[in-house]
């Protein structure tokens, strides 16, 4: 069971600017997914934070 706040990450959804992109994980990959991210210089945004 996983639960988000909708309403958070719809205020930073722009589809018509740039499409929608997500990615969904289980367990606890968020700083290695936020390390990989930045080495390959992707901008990153984590919408529950």
């Amino acid at each position: 069971m996983a639960s988000v706040d909708a309403q958070a990450i719809t205020r930073t959804i722009y589809p018509d600017r740039y499409g929608v992109h997500r990615c969904a994980t289980f367990g606890d990959l968020r700083e290695r997914i936020k390390d990989l991210a930045i080495l390959l210089g992707y901008t990153l945004v984590e919408e529950d934070r």
